[in-house]
């Protein structure tokens, strides 16, 4: 279970103030509000389609087809998102701000080998002649064998596992400062789960990395998490430190999830 971050290291990174996202007339964010400290993991935990995949995305500017910002502010390291010009965004993404969705693999593209598209994507957030060697360290971190081989093939050529590994690599290689993860460990078993979550707690330790991950699964949150909030029906309902979550919840909504857990509490 992981523990609490320091007061000096809970410096914001991070601060979504009531927003609140709209398709229609139907209120799929509602006045949601949260912070996340420097070095911070933090998981937001709800059933699907209570619209927590949605607020990592409205944090990168990508809405759902017809939706809309209704109110509220997002801010990353004092900068305002919401509204912000599309070379802004641009400059932030990668190097300073990545994202994980589910199957991270699919996003690879069959037709380019994978040392080609690391390069794409190191040169196009500002890595010098090194960029081979970013990658192939990269690569390594993720605890793929003989990285070199990998770098000159194609994504085709890879078992379903090792290009999650190679394109989780890629994603990581720039050390950015927030990480953003949609649902880890839905499509993993149960030793690459602990894996994954293992390398996203040494990001935040030894890396100073902030993580935001979704999850349905209350296990993982409880396992990788400083903080944790819950979201039903696009609403937080409760959050704080893992511990009192786990030990002292305060809403109904909470009880019903970890009572899906009973080893947990």
């Amino acid at each position: 279970m992981a523990g609490s971050k320091s007061v000096d290291e809970a410096v914001s990174l991070l601060s979504i103030s009531r927003l609140t996202l709209r398709i229609g007339t139907h209120c799929v964010l509602n006045d949601v509000t949260m912070t996340v400290g420097r070095g911070e993991i933090v998981a937001v935990v709800g059933e699907s389609g209570c619209g927590k995949s949605t607020l990592l995305r409205a944090v990168i500017g990508i809405l759902p087809d017809g939706g809309i910002i209704d109110g509220g502010a997002i801010s990353f390291c004092g900068t305002e998102l919401l509204g912000a010009a599309a070379h802004v965004r641009s400059n932030l993404m990668g190097r300073d701000i990545a994202v994980l969705f589910q199957d991270p693999g699919a996003y690879l593209n069959p037709i380019r080998r994978i040392g080609a598209q690391f390069s794409d994507y190191l040169k196009a957030h500002g890595a010098g002649r090194d960029w081979r060697e970013t990658a192939i360290a990269a690569l390594r971190r993720e605890n793929l064998e003989d990285p070199e081989k990998i770098m000159e093939a194609y994504p085709f050529q890879l078992s379903g596992g090792m290009r999650q590994r190679a394109a989780t690599a890629m994603t990581l290689s720039l050390a950015p400062k927030l990480l953003l993860v949609d649902e880890p460990t839905s499509a993993l078993d149960v030793i690459a789960s602990r894996s994954l979550l293992d390398r996203l707690k040494g990001m935040s330790a030894e890396q100073g990395c902030s993580i935001v991950f979704v999850t349905h699964n209350m296990d993982a949150a409880a396992y990788a998490a400083d903080t944790i909030y819950i979201m039903q029906s696009g609403s937080i309902v409760e959050h704080g430190g893992v511990g009192d979550v786990l030990h002292r919840p305060s809403q109904a909504y909470t009880k019903v999830l970890l009572d899906a857990v009973p080893y947990l509490t």
